[in-house]
């Protein structure tokens, strides 16, 4: 902080209060007494200039000691950060002072203006001056300390918004601040109107109700009161401009700052912030626009992370299937958020010494950060558990105790079905920990079965134990299809559910084609049939069928992954 600034913020608001009532004494007082031309008596004139003299400097001292009082928390604030001591968060008390200033102002200069007007109707009274003297006195005094607060009031809050405001709110928040007078937009268009309307129109009426007790000549009377018209309009034409200068620059200032923001936010720009300068609507509108463009911000890092989480999950699906002689596979997923709990996978897992190709699918409880995060782990323990010997039952009930030591305490779960095929004998082998049952499709009796078992889903039991479940005497064209719930639980915008049946009867008509084209086919009418539907709920199946015709292996399908 320089001194200049240091001075600045010291001492701006006094000076602007202190200039405002030096124009008003000075200035207007002095046009609006040559106007009139209603001067006291010689002799009272004398003594009451000689009174002016004392009383003026006066209350302008007792002004200026009750203003530095009442900025004393403002002004030590100020010498701390200039000498760096300083720390944290502007005090409470600091804030409350600089938002209440231009009240605390204004009921000070109100309070001397009415003083003065009386002390000065009083003296020239007991003065023995006649009493439209008087009258003039008081309505001059009341007309100017009026004039004076409106125009101060107005200069004060300036001052605040560009000179003291960004340095002790910078972060805005006015509105928060307790114990805080504010002046809604309405007010001020109130205050202005009284200012440039009912003012002068008060003054007018009280002068004409004097000057008819002057007792002067008409012509005299006219003279007087065409000077007073002509100076009295100069006056209030210029304290309206005046007023009308620092009330729009107060209200179009930081609606001009907040349409901006609005653009830029418009164009993708979250950086910039409202800079909030007042505690009115105005004010609260900037500090929600600020709330709302680090809230778009923080949404802006949230989905590039979870774009990024998605990537990183992608990845850890095949690619695409294996080369098996005697099978074709083909697997499709579709997550309904960026990223989800569905599993797929393609294993070989050696029981003793042999080694078959293994199918997984899996469905971890909900969707989302966590679920993905509850797959990621359950892929990484199957996947070390399956380079080691043992049978299906043996590594999912491993698994099962990893995930149940992981996941126990947060309720989450997830379904796992595991099946190794030998394509030679026509035999499957499968494990089910809770997943819906496989789907065979068998060409040569044109039926359907479920393939399912005991077994409860992984991370529910730590001792729960898994049978192997086997399935002989399959033929070529077999088809099985290993899926989660979001398959065949998809809604249209009617309300229906897609269903296995419908399900069964699309595999049954593409049953000779390719894994790969009845893959294809199911997405394709699970999308038309949702029509508009967002998915609820993650969609992963996998496509195996059986055909030994080729024992090359068939060429790997293209596996349909998120996206």
């Amino acid at each position: 902080m320089t001194p200049r600034k240091r001075f600045r913020l010291k001492n701006r608001m006094l000076m602007a209060n202190l200039i405002s009532n030096l124009i008003g004494a000075v200035g207007v007082n002095a046009l609006l007494l040559r106007s009139t031309r209603t001067h006291p008596t010689e002799f009272g004139q004398g003594d009451a200039n000689l009174i002016e003299a004392i009383f003026t400097p006066m209350v302008f001292i007792i002004a200026v000691a009750a203003t530095l009082i009442y900025e004393g928390p403002i002004r030590r604030y100020v010498d701390q950060c200039y000498h760096g001591q300083a720390a944290g968060r502007v005090p409470l008390q600091v804030q409350r002072r600089v938002l209440n200033e231009p009240f605390f102002g204004v009921l000070l200069d109100g309070a001397i203006w009415l003083f003065a007007a009386v002390f000065w109707a009083l003296l020239f009274y007991f003065m023995g001056e006649p009493a439209y003297v008087v009258q003039h006195v008081l309505i001059r005094s009341l007309s100017v300390g009026l004039i004076t607060c409106t125009v101060a009031f107005f200069v004060l809050e300036h001052v605040m918004q560009r000179v003291m405001v960004p340095f002790f709110f910078p972060h805005g928040r006015l509105y928060g601040v307790p114990r805080t007078l504010r002046v809604s937009i309405g007010v001020r268009l109130a205050a202005l109107l009284l200012a440039c309307n009912l003012v002068p129109f008060a003054t007018l009426l009280l002068y004409h109700f004097q000057i008819v007790h002057v007792g002067e000549d008409p012509a005299t009377l006219l003279e007087r009161l065409g000077t007073f018209l002509v100076v009295n309009s100069f006056i209030f034409i210029a304290v309206g401009l005046w007023l009308c200068y620092l009330v729009s620059s107060n209200l179009a200032r930081p609606l001009k700052d907040i349409i901006q923001i609005l653009q830029k936010v418009r164009e993708g720009g979250f950086d910039d912030r409202v800079q909030v300068t007042s505690n009115d609507e105005i004010g609260y509108t900037g500090d929600v626009i600020n709330q709302m463009t680090a809230g778009l911000k923080e949404r802006e890092r949230l989905q590039l992370s979870m774009l990024l989480a998605r990537e990183v999950q992608q990845n850890l699906l095949p690619p695409g299937p294996p080369r098996v002689s005697g099978l074709d596979l083909a697997a499709a997923s579709n997550y309904c958020d960026e990223t989800g709990g569905d599993y797929y996978d393609f294993l070989e897992i050696k029981n003793g010494g042999d080694i078959r190709p293994v199918v997984v699918v899996g469905d971890v409880s909900g969707h989302g950060v966590s679920a993905a995060l509850l797959m990621a782990s359950a892929r990484a323990s199957l996947r070390q558990r399956a380079l080691l010997a043992g049978g299906l039952d043996a590594i999912v009930a491993d698994v099962n105790r990893q995930l149940n030591r992981d996941v126990a305490a947060s309720g989450q779960f997830m379904t796992l079905l595991a099946m190794r095929f030998d394509p030679e004998d026509g035999r499957i082998e499968w494990v089910r920990a809770g997943h819906d049952p496989a789907v065979l499709y068998d060409p040569a009796n044109e039926r359907f079965d479920m393939l399912g078992g005991a077994g409860l889903p992984l991370g529910v039991d730590a001792g729960a134990g898994y049978t192997t479940q086997q399935r002989d005497g399959l033929v070529d064209g077999t088809v099985v299809l290993l899926g989660t719930d979001g398959v065949w639980e998809t809604f249209n915008p009617r309300g229906e559910m897609y269903g296995k049946e419908r399900l069964q009867a699309l595999v049954k008509t593409h049953a000779g084609s390719a894994a790969s084209v009845i893959r294809d086919r199911i997405m394709e009418d699970l999308s038309a049939f949702r029509e508009d539907v967002a998915l609820e709920d993650d969609v992963t199946l996998v496509i195996a069928k059986l055909d030994r015709a080729d024992q090359g292996g068939r060429p790997a399908a293209p596996t349909a992954n998120p996206g």
